[in-house]
């Protein structure tokens, strides 16, 4: 299912770039959660998204690392998370419910509360669209077949297709742009739905 953002037109970068956004709620721009812009300085699409507080090394998943997918928690209210039992819809729809990737490991703030007595949030950009980004991976790659959402419980990572003839199993995160595994990493060229 393709998803379709709302467009900031001029985002708000506090710390000039969005490869390092990692900022606390609440935010500048708060009507800027949820939605989606072009940064033609780093030639990538982003998705400005909440990380869940509760996205600690204490979950089975770990805390948030540079590559991991992002799963939706609350779409609504724009919160993500990197573990699939948090999802909206449960760890075994989680892997068709990928936000974007995430570009850093991301602030998480368990048990602290903002001025406003809410948990804090720190908010972040994940990659939506971005050529031969690295994204956490695990096994063999070919170069042109589809990175896809990993099905392995407890991981927040893709998987590459068996061939090119094979029907993804799970939600295209983009297409594998080289073979080469780096610390875990591959390039893919990610196409995750699109923005208008």
């Amino acid at each position: 299912m393709a998803q379709v953002y709302p467009r900031i037109a001029n985002p708000f970068m506090p710390q000039g770039t969005p490869d390092k956004t990692n900022s606390p709620a609440p935010f500048y721009a708060p009507g800027e959660i949820g939605a989606a812009f072009n940064d033609q300085s780093t030639q990538g699409s982003y998705l400005r998204a909440k990380l869940d507080s509760g996205a600690t090394s204490s979950t089975a998943v770990g805390a948030v690392a540079a590559g991991q997918l992002a799963y939706w928690k609350d779409q609504a209210a724009g919160i993500v998370t990197n573990d699939k039992n948090q999802c909206d819809v449960g760890p075994s729809g989680a892997i068709n419910r990928v936000a974007g990737i995430f570009q850093l490991a991301v602030t998480a703030a368990p048990g602290v509360n903002g001025t406003d007595g809410n948990p804090i949030q720190y908010v972040c950009d994940l990659v939506i669209q971005k050529r031969a980004y690295p994204v956490s991976a695990s096994g063999s790659f070919t170069i042109g077949t589809y990175a896809i959402a990993d099905t392995t419980a407890n991981t927040a990572r893709v998987i590459g297709q068996a061939t090119v003839t094979t029907a993804p199993v799970s939600q295209v995160i983009g297409v594998v742009a080289s073979a080469t595994v780096t610390n875990n990493l591959v390039p893919v060229d990610v196409n995750i739905g699109f923005v208008d």
